[in-house]
């Protein structure tokens, strides 16, 4: 068995130009292409299946379903266009379909039969060929070119749009599209035209069309929202209610009642039969309007209906739409007569409508993020296999990078890149910066960091300050793709100059790199030890990570690689290729590529991997995002090792509004109860004067039943005497009569004795004829069998001479034609057959109908004499019968009015016993929780006291730590004041540092003031440069008034002053570097042994609220327990000694609040010095 590495778990988005992409499988379950597969979701689990296509499918272009649901068939273009079938419950392909001379690369339309056995393909551009098969024979019957006149179509590729087999004649098949409406039947072994279409009616663009069974009936439409009606292949008319309003009609279904239609701006027509003008009257015409599912998104009115299906109970409506959306309408529940607007919801998940441009996943929650061109953002949850958020925006997005926590996303829009927080359900800004159509940008693997691209240059943030670090240069080309190592100490990048770089990112330096100029890449992963990276070249290049020299080179094939996703844990590398598969790699990388799934219908443009190296994701420029399980090289699944967060982001004011929200609420809820309770009052009052009312109207009406009854009984009182005089007059009356009718009885009875003796007579006679009609009938059976006899020799005789020519003419003709010989040979051999089995089988038939004969005059024979015998009988037995019927039904009565009693009695019986079972069923199980909650009782009462003890012993011994951390605070006190008085010697140095500076600087301005006027008397000697005695004498003068003393060389000065300076200026950073360092490592460790410290007190107090809970609990149960069991002085001396325990436990635990508040006082009475002024930065140093 094949090992997959990767298996397909979800996939969000479909495929929109696809004809008829929308089929149900049964109520649940949903049938529809994403990218290069078909996809059945079950709508109440929300899980999917996929059906793969072919390794050579470029697109699917086609679907179809079976009347049965059995098979799916979907139409694969390519070089070699066929058509694969599908089983929908195994998901296995059962036929492949291809015709070589199509002259086509793709199949438009598919349809099948109403029983299923035939399937109707309409090829595409530019043969038009319309192929009928046999599909369970993968035989094509037939194939002719459906376009009429192919030279005046021209380069029309949309010129067929449909074909469908006629539900009531499986050999009728009609073809529509741009001025094409024409029936074909299938007639000997050929596809013919056939009479229909249009008649004399101007040709339009026809864009669908359906049957309407039970009729012989189709409506088309077309692209000015014409509605018309053919009936028996004849154009009948435009149906009265059609929109025609210039708005196009792109999808057609029936159902029992009618046909529903959609097409442009997203309108909905539903149209009932009906027996007036009209033919079909319009019900309703909705609008499925997408701006309910998102902000913004794409408009409604730029959307059309591409398919619809309904369901096998016709209760829901699917439709796809062309901007890759599948909605579901609830028809059970629809009111057609409102004039409110039906809702469309989504079947599964809003689906992203244009290329999807970056993709990235956290950490901490199960959320993976994408932006597209559809100007949406929009976060999924791949465990629920939802859309939490979507948010649009006005400008699109190219690229999308999500914090680890899950809580923040970094988007690259056109004019901005944005810093948003995640929320419950909305996206918000939180910061922007400058960077216009940012086409990479990336969090690091802990989060504190992130990088952006803008252009050739890698800005490098911090994520919690959001203030920039530096700045990454060396590119000469625009940064395709960056790549942070796991320590987040290295970043690697990538460019469409052909540059790969490492950079340091602390230093903001380039350790090493490779540029090959001729190529541009697009992806880049690494590992700490090589860098792997692809481009243009069609080469995916493994290099060295210290030094970045390629180690080498591995072809991708026809289609280029496109993007990476590394994954070391298992030694795996993923790559998103142009042709939109994924392919997986095992190191080392020269086994070639290991596995390769088909994916999406166009190029993956991004790849990500969760941190647990579980899930992958891609996505690509079909809109669709792709969710793939991800296993080791073995084919087993990875444990998961994350535990996810549950915690969201939430403003104050959302907070606040919703606690707002929530207070009005009770304060309604409360109105609401008054207002319950003082109808429920009103009600009562109202009912109690009924009560009063009807209570009055029975005791008047018993009143007048009384009177009524006394008045009946004295009417019976009369009538009972007036009776029994009726009775006695009666009584005579009718013993005369009884005398009578004895006397006609005995008469009777002499009658219908004469009358049996008359029946004995006519018996006998007619013994004596059924003896003669059976002698008669044996004569006449011999007779026909001998004449049945003759006529099968001579039938047979005439047969056989028959054959004989036969045989001969077939001789004769097999000469001819040998096809024909065969042929004729195969029917004479079964005429013969035929009559053979027939005059043989009428032979037997006569002979066990002679044989029937026999045996029935047989059984007459014994019927007669037996009767004779059965007529006195019976007599005799109806009398006793009579008798017997009389006392058994009085018995019957009897008894069924003892079982009746029995019965009921038995029933009661049973209720009785249920009862008393069911009382002491309730009643052992209560016993048995009882005794489990007293041994939970003893068991906690014993922990409780186990626990105590060792409670006592850590309070000692936290005590003890208290003590040596005041010590210690005792310690570095002293060590503060030592620093403080060596911080004011260093601040004295510095004074006599900068008085002597000044000093200095007074020397350097008398030095500037000498200095001009030297210039100046240089200037007068200017006057006499002509006259060479006076300029001597004046020299002579100046050296005089300025030269006083031998001066030593300015240079040396100035040299020596200098390196005084440098060296007091090296001494004192020195001096203050060091006590800076020591300034940070006393305050690390001072508040790190202060937190130290609160950590123990708050595991100390949250140990003692546990504690205080468990006894708070164990009282109540104790308290119960010795309720029941009649302990309560035990119980009660227990309470009193765990009241005193809890009354130690909370002094204890004010003395250490107090302690803890003291020790927090000493603190900020004994923290930093603040220093009388501040020193400027020095060069080296961050600033703090």
């Amino acid at each position: 068995m094949e090992l997959r590495m990767l298996s397909k778990r979800h996939a969000f988005g479909t495929k929109a130009d696809v004809k008829d992409n929308i089929h149900y499988i049964d109520d649940t379950t949903v049938a529809y292409p994403v990218g290069r597969n078909v996809v059945i979701y079950n709508t109440q689990a929300n899980t999917q299946k996929f059906i793969p296509g072919g390794d050579k499918t470029e697109a699917i272009t086609a679907m179809a379903l079976t009347p049965n649901k059995k098979y799916i068939a979907v139409a694969e273009s390519g070089d070699n266009p066929a058509v694969a079938i599908y089983d929908t419950t195994t998901r296995k392909r059962r036929k492949l379909l291809n015709v070589p001379d199509l002259s086509s690369r793709e199949f438009v339309c598919l349809a099948f039969s109403s029983d299923g056995r035939h399937l109707a393909t309409q090829g595409g551009f530019p043969e038009w060929n319309l192929v009928y098969w046999n599909w369970e024979r993968s035989k094509a019957l037939s194939m002719i070119a459906s376009a009429p006149d192919k030279q005046q179509n021209g380069q029309d590729k949309q010129l067929i749009t449909q074909c469908s087999i006629n539900p009531r004649d499986p050999q009728h098949i009609c073809v529509s599209g741009n001025g094409i409406f024409r029936f074909f039947r299938y007639t000997d072994g050929q596809l013919k035209p056939a009479q229909g279409g249009m008649g004399k009616r101007d040709m339009q663009n026809y864009l669908s069309h359906v049957w309407l069974p039970p009729d012989d009936r189709i409506v088309v439409s077309t692209d000015n929202g014409d509605l018309l009606l053919v009936e028996n292949s004849e154009f009948r008319c435009v149906l009265p209610l059609s929109p025609s309003d210039g708005l196009s009609i792109d999808s057609l279904v029936s159902y029992t009642k009618g046909f529903i239609c959609g097409g442009d701006m997203g309108l909905v027509s539903i149209f009932e039969k009906s027996d007036e003008k009209e033919l079909y009257r319009k019900m309703k015409t909705m609008k499925v309007d997408q701006r309910k599912d998102t902000d913004a998104g794409m408009e409604s009115d730029s959307m059309r209906i591409r398919s619809f299906a309904l369901s096998q109970q016709e209760e829901y409506l699917v439709l796809t739409t062309s901007n890759n959306q599948i909605y579901q309408l609830n028809l059970s529940n629809a009111d057609f007569s409102k004039v409110e607007d039906v809702i469309f919801e989504p079947l599964a998940q809003p689906f992203h409508s244009a290329a999807i441009t970056g993709l990235d996943t956290c950490i901490r929650k199960p959320l993976v993020a994408t932006c597209s061109r559809d100007k949406t953002i929009r976060i999924w949850n791949y465990i629920d296999h939802t859309v939490e958020i979507i948010k649009s925006f006005p400008t699109e997005a190219s690229s999308i990078a999500m914090h680890p926590s899950g809580l923040h996303i970094l988007v690259g829009f056109s004019d901005k890149l944005r810093f948003m927080n995640l929320y419950g359900d909305d996206i918000r800004e939180f910061k922007n910066f400058p960077i216009r159509a940012c086409p990479e940008c990336k969090f690091s693997n802990g989060g504190q960091f992130f990088a952006a691209v803008h252009g050739n240059i890698i800005h490098i943030y911090s994520t919690y300050t959001c203030d920039t670090l530096g700045h990454l240069r060396g590119h000469n080309g625009k940064v395709r793709c960056l790549y942070w190592l796991p320590d987040d100490t290295r970043l690697v990048s990538a460019g469409m100059d052909g540059a790969v770089y490492d950079w340091a990112v602390k230093e903001l330096r380039k350790e090493s790199d490779n540029v090959l100029k001729s190529i541009s890449y697009t992806s880049v992963v690494a590992d700490g030890k090589n860098v792997w990276a692809v481009g243009t070249d069609r080469k995916l290049r493994e290099m060295d990570m210290i030094s970045l020299t390629v180690i080498q080179d591995y072809e991708t094939g026809e289609y280029p690689l496109t993007t990476l996703a590394l994954a070391s844990q298992h030694r795996l590398l993923f790559g998103g290729s142009d042709d939109g598969s994924v392919r997986v790699y095992t190191f080392p990388l020269q086994g070639g590529v290991q596995e390769q799934s088909l994916a999406h219908a166009a190029p993956i443009h991004r790849i990500a991997l969760t941190f647990d190296e579980t899930v992958l994701f891609t996505v690509g420029e079909d809109c669709a995002l792709y969710v793939y399980d991800v296993k080791d090289k073995d084919g087993r699944p990875t444990k998961r090792e994350v535990t996810f967060a549950e915690e969201i982001l939430i403003s104050k004011s959302d907070l606040e509004e919703k606690n707002t929200m929530i207070t009005e609420l009770k304060a309604k809820v409360e109105e609401l109860k008054l207002d319950m309770d003082y109808q429920h009052r009103r009600r009562e009052i109202k009912h109690e004067e009924k009560v009063k009312e009807l209570t009055d109207q029975f005791k008047e009406e018993m009143e007048k039943q009384v009177g009524k009854h006394d008045t009946l009984l004295a009417l019976k009182n009369e009538q009972e005497i007036n009776f029994t005089e009726i009775r006695r007059d009666m009584t005579e009356k009718y013993r005369d009569e009884t005398n009578k009718l004895e006397m006609q009885y005995q008469q009777q009875i002499q009658g219908a004795e004469e009358h049996i003796g008359k029946l004995k007579r006519e018996v006998d006679e007619q013994k004596k004829d059924h003896h003669g009609q059976l002698a008669a009938k044996d004569a006449y059976q011999d007779k026909m069998k001998k004449e049945m006899e003759e006529n099968f020799q001579e039938a047979f005789a005439v047969e056989k001479e028959m054959n004989e020519g036969l045989k001969s003419e077939m001789k004769e003709k097999e000469k001819e034609n040998e096809e024909i010989r065969r042929q004729l040979e195969i029917d004479t051999d079964m005429e013969i057959e035929e009559i053979k089995d027939k005059y043989e089988s009428r032979l037997q038939s006569e002979r066990e109908h002679f044989l029937h004969l026999k045996g029935e005059n047989g059984i007459m024979r014994k019927k007669f004499n037996t009767l004779q015998k059965d007529i006195a009988d019976k007599q005799e037995e109806i009398m006793q019968l009579l008798e017997t019927q009389n006392t058994l039904e009085q018995r019957i009565k009897g008894l069924d009015k003892d079982i009746d009693a029995l019965k009921n009695e038995i029933r009661e019986r049973d209720e009785t016993i249920g009862d008393k079972e069911k009382r002491i069923y309730d009643l052992k199980k209560k016993n048995q929780e009882l005794e489990k909650f007293k041994f939970v009782l003893d068991y906690k009462i014993r922990e409780l006291k186990s626990q105590i003890e060792p409670r006592q012993d850590e309070i000692a011994q936290a005590k003890q730590k208290i003590k040596e951390m005041d010590g210690e605070l005792e310690r570095y006190h002293q060590n503060n004041l030592s620093l403080v008085l060596t911080i004011n010697d260093l601040k004295l140095k510095i004074d006599g540092q900068q008085k002597e500076i000044h000093n200095l600087s007074n020397k350097l301005k008398d030095a500037e003031t000498y200095k001009t006027r030297i210039r100046n008397d240089l200037a007068e000697l200017s006057h006499i440069i002509q006259d060479p005695k006076a300029l001597k004498e004046s020299v002579k003068k100046l050296y005089q008034k300025h030269v006083k003393e031998k001066v030593a060389s300015t240079q040396e000065m100035e040299e020596d002053l200098q390196k005084e300076y440098n060296r007091q200026r090296d001494y004192l950073e020195k001096t203050v570097e060091s006590l800076k360092r020591k300034l940070v490592k006393d305050a690390d460790s001072h508040k790190a042994d202060t937190n130290r410290i609160m950590n123990e007190n708050v595991v100390l107090i949250k140990e003692i609220n546990e504690l205080r809970r468990e006894i708070k609990t164990l009282r109540s149960q104790a308290q119960s327990k010795s309720d029941k069991d009649g302990t309560t002085s035990q119980g009660s001396a227990r309470m009193e000694e765990l009241q005193r325990e809890i009354e130690i436990q909370r002094m204890e635990i004010q003395r250490y609040r107090q302690r803890i508040e003291e020790l927090e006082r000493q603190l900020h009475a004994k923290g930093r010095p603040i220093s009388r002024e501040k020193l400027p930065p020095m060069e080296g140093f961050d600033h703090q």
